[in-house]
């Protein structure tokens, strides 16, 4: 199985990391998003992007900052660089070679600058989300800048696994640039609910840190197949059967 999920907008580098990395798939194409992005400005930057004058100075230095070639000098593998709610459950300070290189194979991080990442890319720090109103030659938005490119990349991946089960654990924003369509395997979009007055919801920030459970529980054990994600009970999540379907299962939370 593949899992998929979103980036976070808060990235740090920490200090252990492996001597073993990869570079990303398809640097060239964000080598080309940075070059269209170093002629903004950083008022550009932040109408562009909506953000603060202090997040567009912050973003204008990283795109600056943004000189290959990735080393371990100027840049950390993905998964010890993301941060945020979806991340605080990962601990890669804390894994094994044996279950960083188990979360090589089965997780994808989905990105506006890198289209997808595996955990051991090298990465530099940047600010792009994937709904970004960007637009460029030949294309309006992101999600037509990427096509089908990402998409071909999960089918990819998926060849060699003994079950090729895309996981969908990524926001709507992200999952879009997904042609589910021309998916060559299954893909199971997770649902986490959490208990809200008489009934249960979808809190976003309780999902968030519930998909980076998933994610933690899934490199630690050791999971490669689908079906096991239903005995995932970290967070006091359990599996709701009655609610699932074949391509969407629920979990939920009391």
């Amino acid at each position: 199985m593949l899992l998929i999920t979103a980036p976070s907008k808060t990235q740090n580098r920490i200090d252990r990391y492996l001597s073993f990395f990869t570079e990303p798939s398809f640097f060239s194409k964000s080598t080309s998003l940075i070059d269209q992005l170093k002629a903004y400005s950083v008022t550009d930057l932040c109408h562009l992007m909506k953000i603060s004058r202090t997040l567009g100075e912050s973003t204008h230095q990283r795109i600056a900052d943004f000189r290959p070639p990735l080393t371990l000098e100027n840049s950390r593998q993905a998964l010890f660089t993301f941060q945020g709610d979806a991340y605080e459950s990962l601990t890669p300070a804390t894994y094994t070679e044996k279950q960083l290189r188990h979360a090589q194979r089965h997780l994808r991080i989905l990105s506006g600058l890198y289209g997808i990442l595996r955990p051991l890319d090298l990465m530099f720090s940047y600010r792009l989300e994937m709904g970004c109103k960007i637009t460029g030659k030949g294309w309006n938005n992101l999600y037509q800048f990427w096509g089908d490119t990402i998409t071909d990349s999960i089918n990819f991946d998926c060849k060699d696994h003994p079950d090729p089960t895309v996981i969908n654990l990524a926001s709507n924003e992200y999952s879009r640039v997904i042609n589910m369509k021309k998916l060559l395997s299954r893909p199971v979009t997770i649902t986490f609910q959490q208990k809200k007055g008489d009934g249960y919801a979808t809190i976003p920030i309780h999902s968030k840190r519930a998909r980076g459970l998933m994610i933690h529980y899934v490199i630690i054990n050791g999971l490669t197949h689908a079906e096991q994600l239903q005995q995932f009970n970290l967070g006091e999540y359990s599996f709701h059967e009655e609610l699932s379907t074949a391509d969407n299962w629920f979990f939920r939370r009391k």
